[in-house]
């Protein structure tokens, strides 16, 4: 019995050996960004399986090789870890005429779109419209302008930021909408002096609204197609891992999901319209909106914005969205009175070890230098996104929008899209800091958020994030070398090969044999 406890004792340690010894596929040639304290860079990296096996030298790892490994010769090519998006919303909207308008488009902009739409379209198609604060910060903007410019039409504009709504009187008919309609709990209608409603529909009462029109109007094969067309940008991109907290009904994104036969790993956040609403799907962490945005002034904040006003928090008391921890709690908290309200509700919540639940500050814009102390005591992980730093100014005067202070300061930092799903777009926005110089962080640290700091993010420090041995084999190898070319060129960077669980998930690379050394 001792003998055969020491012999699989033995073959057991020996593991790891036999498995290097036998990679799958082998990168030889690079430029290796492992994101790995203990080696930052390498030259190759050898496969088995689904894990990362070796990390070293060309020499190193082609002495490795065996007749059977797929080995790809770089030439110097750049590889990273697989890039995980730490906040995203795929999904696919309702049927509508969208407009040609945009976050800087003006009221007379708006009107002479929605003229040509009603002379192109079906009388009872839907028209949309994006918009920005030039339109959502003006109240006279309303279900009553909707009307004299496209008159009779189911009309929807909405803040590019998904934080209000302004809907014209036959869109109002179409959903139900009357007088006496009660504000749900945490979003709320806007009304004129009179109590009529006026066509303005913001946060959790928005957000319902869309939903109830997605699944009344898009099928699961609809959906599918959708997601399968984010999944295919995604790996273009050399995004591994994407954290969705998409709109659309749990279970009817779940289904899809699975249609779409991607390798890409998914993390299924659950994003509830309600308290107290369930999710029959699998998911994991559970996300809730806790104010809006500077675009619209709806960020909670200590100060006035310079137009006036501070915001507000969705929600009368936090302390309930704290008392469920058995899973991941994510908040969207922009707003610098909306972070220190939160953070005080959870020291007021008793027994916690928040620490070890890691909830996360989607956003934090407003996480400012006084607060930073609480963040580290409460263990809290900052998700940033830096398509949004352009509307640090929007805020009131302060240190808004940090990024390079928060990673100084030792809180945890990731990076999710938000927007542009082009991640070397973000890093290119989180290292060139036009609005605070500062507050810019390196290249090597921008790839560490989107990648370990992501991972951390969820919890999947240990599994994702570096390219080290025992690490799942999720990485991209690019087409350009991110940590050298000029800024301005970032943005064009898409991946050559994308690697996920050890198999290509996207090539435009294909494989080249070496002379491989004898064994």
């Amino acid at each position: 019995m001792k003998k055969r406890a020491l012999s699989f004792a033995l073959a057991v340690a020996l593991l790891p050996i036999a498995l290097m010894a036998q990679p799958t596929i082998a990168l030889i040639g690079g430029k290796v960004f492992t994101n790995d304290p203990k080696k930052p860079w390498a030259q190759a990296v050898a496969i088995t399986g689904n894990r990362i096996t070796a990390v070293g030298t060309d020499d190193e790892i082609r002495a490795l090789v065996k007749d059977s490994t797929h080995v790809y010769r770089l030439r110097g090519d750049v590889v990273i870890p697989g890039i995980n998006d730490a906040h995203t919303h795929p999904g696919a909207d309702f049927p509508a005429f969208a407009i040609a308008t945009d976050p800087m488009s003006t009221w007379r902009d708006v009107t002479a779109a929605l003229a040509a739409a009603g002379d192109e379209t079906p009388a009872d198609l839907w028209i949309t419209g994006i918009v920005g604060g030039p339109v959502m910060l003006d109240e006279s903007i309303d279900r009553t302008a909707l009307d004299k410019a496209a008159p009779g039409r189911k009309v929807m504009l909405r803040s590019f930021t998904g934080h209000g709504i302004i809907l014209s009187t036959a869109a109002l008919k179409e959903l139900g909408l009357t007088r006496d309609i009660k504000d749900p709990e945490g979003g709320w209608y806007g009304r004129t002096n009179e109590g009529e409603l006026n066509g303005r529909v913001y946060e959790y009462a928005q957000w319902a609204l869309q939903r109830r029109l997605t699944e009344a109007a898009v099928d699961r094969a609809t959906l599918a197609d959708a997601l399968k067309t984010f999944s295919d940008e995604a790996l273009r991109y050399g995004i591994t891992s994407v954290q969705a907290m998409p709109i659309t009904n749990a279970s009817a994104f779940a289904d899809a999901w699975k249609d779409t036969g991607s390798p890409l790993r998914v993390r299924h956040i659950f994003f509830p319209l309600a308290p107290g609403e369930k999710s029959r799907a699998r998911t994991n962490g559970v996300k809730w909106i806790l104010d809006g945005t500077p675009i619209e002034r709806g960020a909670a904040t200590r100060t006035d914005y310079p137009g006036g006003g501070r915001g507000r928090i969705n929600f009368a008391s936090l302390a309930p969205f704290l008392a469920s921890t058995d899973q991941q709690l994510l908040f969207h908290a922009a707003g610098d009175e909306t972070i220190r309200a939160l953070f005080e509700a959870m020291s007021a919540t008793p027994r916690v070890d928040w620490k070890s639940k890691r909830l996360r500050v989607e956003h934090a814009d407003g996480l400012l230098p006084d607060l930073s102390e609480s963040a580290k005591r409460h263990g809290v992980v900052v998700v940033v996104n830096p398509t949004h730093f352009f509307a640090r100014t929007m805020f009131p005067k302060g240190g808004y929008m940090r990024m390079r202070s928060l990673i100084n300061e030792g809180i945890p930092v990731a990076i999710g899209s938000d927007g542009p799903m082009n991640p070397y777009l973000n890093i290119l926005l989180a290292t060139d800091r036009q609005d605070i110089p500062s507050e810019a962080v390196t290249r090597e640290q921008a790839v560490a958020a989107y990648t370990s700091g992501s991972a951390y993010a969820e919890m999947m420090e240990k599994e994702k994030g570096r390219i080290a041995p025992g690490m799942l084999a999720d990485l991209a190898v690019l087409s350009q070398d991110i940590f050298a070319i000029g800024a301005d060129r970032l943005p064009e960077t898409v991946s050559m090969l994308t690697i996920i669980d050890g198999k290509v998930a996207y090539s435009d690379f294909p494989p080249v044999e070496e002379p491989r050394t004898q064994q």
